[in-house]
This record gives C-alpha cells, sequence and structure tokens, in this order.
C-alpha cells in the first residue's frame, strides 16, 4: 500500500513527466502554432464562420467603427462584389444545402451556398445554376469566385472526395455557369489546394491560387497562364497566415490575413486583421498602418475570410 508521502510524491513526478512531455511536444514551431494560434482562428473563423458571420467595416481599410450580425449557420469560404455591384459570398449554407443545381440534369450539389446582398448588411440566400455536372463527382466544396480579365467569372472548388483536386466552372454574369471540369497541370504538379485564396495577377497575366503548407508562415502557390492548366507549385513567405483575402488597389495589391503566431511576442493583438502590401502577388511587405477597433477583449473581432471593398469602404467578414 501506499502512504501518503507515495502519493504526493507519484503524483509530483507524474505532473513533472507530463510538464516534460509538453515542451518537447511543443518545441516544434508549427505545432506551437497548431495549439495556440488555431484555438484563436477556431474562435473567429469556425465557431463564428460556420455558425455566425459578422460584417466589420471601415472606410479606409484601417480603421474600423461598425460591426454586425449579418448571417448564420453558413460557413464562410470566400467573396466576390458582382459587376451589378452585390456582394456574394460563397461557402455552405447549412441551412438549404442545395444553394447550386444542374440546369440539364437537375443534379444538385448540396455542399455548396450562397449568399447575396446589395448593402453589405443585408443578405439573402441565392441559388446558382450551373450546367454538365458530372455526376462521378460526389463532394464538391470549397468555392471561391473570380472576376477575370475578360469580364467574366470563374469558380474554383475542389473535389473533396478526391484529395481536395480543384475543378472549375465558367460564367458570363456570376450565376449561371459552365462546369469545365477537373484543373490540369505540367507532370509532377500536385493539383491541389486547401484553404484556398486566388489572385488574377494583371501584370504578369497569370492565376495564383495561394493554398495551405505545413509551415503557417509559408503559403504554396499554383500558378497557370490560362486558370486551367497550372505549370508550376512554389512556396513563399508570407506575414500573414490563412485565411486572407487580397483587394486589388490598382497600382498594388493589399491582403488581409490572419497574424502569424509569435512565440517570442507576449504582448501581441490578434484582435485585428493584418495587413500587407505586394506589386506582384508574391512579395508581400507588411503596411505601415496596421487594422485596428474600438473593440476591447481577446476575441478576434473582424475576419479577413471575405474582404470586399465597396463604393464607401471596405467591409470584412
Amino acid at each position: 500500500m501506499f502512504n501518503k508521502g507515495n502519493k504526493k510524491t507519484l503524483l509530483g513526478l507524474f505532473i513533472f513527466l507530463a510538464f516534460v512531455a509538453g515542451l518537447l511536444f511543443i518545441k516544434n514551431r508549427f505545432l506551437l502554432e497548431q495549439i495556440v494560434n488555431v484555438p484563436l482562428r477556431i474562435f473567429s473563423k469556425t465557431a463564428d464562420n460556420f455558425r455566425i458571420i459578422e460584417a466589420c467595416y471601415t472606410p479606409d481599410g484601417i480603421n474600423f467603427s461598425k460591426k454586425k450580425l449579418v448571417a448564420s449557420l453558413f460557413g464562410l469560404t470566400d467573396g466576390i462584389r458582382l459587376k451589378d455591384g452585390k456582394i456574394l459570398l460563397t461557402g455552405i449554407d447549412f441551412k438549404d444545402r442545395t444553394g447550386m443545381a444542374d440546369k440539364q440534369s437537375g443534379y444538385k450539389i448540396t455542399s455548396l451556398g450562397f449568399l447575396i446582398s446589395t448593402d453589405g448588411w443585408k443578405f439573402k440566400s441565392i441559388k446558382l445554376a450551373i450546367s454538365g455536372l458530372k455526376n462521378d463527382i460526389i463532394a464538391y466544396g470549397d468555392p471561391i469566385i473570380v472576376l477575370l480579365p475578360d469580364g467574366n467569372y470563374r469558380m474554383y472548388f475542389t473535389d473533396s472526395d478526391n484529395e481536395a483536386h480543384l475543378m472549375s466552372a465558367y460564367s458570363k454574369d456570376g450565376y449561371n455557369y459552365q462546369f469545365e471540369g477537373k484543373v490540369t497541370g505540367k507532370a509532377g504538379v500536385p493539383l491541389d489546394a486547401v484553404d484556398f485564396t486566388v489572385l488574377y495577377e494583371k501584370e504578369a497575366q497569370k492565376y495564383l491560387i495561394y493554398t495551405r503548407s505545413e509551415d503557417p508562415e509559408i503559403l504554396q502557390v499554383l500558378e497557370s497562364n490560362d486558370g486551367r492548366y497550372f505549370t508550376e507549385r512554389f512556396t513563399i513567405r508570407t506575414p500573414f497566415s490563412l485565411q486572407f483575402s487580397i483587394v486589388d488597389e490598382g497600382e498594388y495589391y493589399v491582403a488581409y490575413g490572419q497574424s502569424l503566431f509569435k512565440s517570442d511576442v507576449i504582448d501581441a493583438d490578434y484582435r485585428y486583421p493584418v495587413k500587407a502590401i505586394s506589386k506582384d502577388g508574391l512579395d508581400w511587405q507588411l503596411a505601415k498602418e496596421q487594422p485596428v477597433g474600438p473593440w476591447k477583449g481577446n476575441k478576434i473581432y473582424c475576419s479577413p475570410t471575405a474582404v470586399i471593398k465597396m463604393d464607401d469602404g471596405y467591409y470584412f467578414y
């Protein structure tokens, strides 16, 4: 039988061993980021976006002044301002799992959903149409819509049942799409993407698809001349983390992303997005002025999952 002294000794030894094991476990920086930063993101992106969507407004992309609940039960992926001036948010609508249907066959994609708004504050569900879906693809996901240089649109999404292989559909109006099939690429170039962001870089006239890597400070980038055939996959280092949105400001691009967790910075402010600037979409540098707002506390207040530039300012979702 153990006496009280032995029990205390064993308990102390157990706590010490658990502490050492914990230190060894978080020695890897990526694991440390997952342990500390991911819960923060889960709170703002998963807990918020997969249940509710809050809109944050700033007139200049820096000073937040208004925040409002705009949707619930919606898993947000991205957003775009269409040519008709309306905001279209893409993701999964948990209230209505038939957000896209094939005009010809009637086959419905149950994992894509869309919300639309004329003012950035009041949203309603909308069903987009598509033609030519393949019934052998059983799991669609992660819809992102990009405005093309010809004024038309391409929607990228993934075959969630096949290692997130990228697919696309083409549209002239942003509402009615023709399925283009899975993207293709040069031999040896992986064509999967997770938590991705898309940019058409107008100077180089190339499509860049940014996706997750094992290091939170590094993004993998897929490159294509036509948006359908990808020739390269390489990595870049960024001062922000997924997920992020890119706004074309004319002479340069602005990315709003999640704060990187820094193990050596105790008082870092993770409440607001990080702003970075680039002229080519590859070399990103922190902006001199960073977003701020009036809200206090330790919650991440304004998500950069979708950032839309409107006539009166910027809307963050």
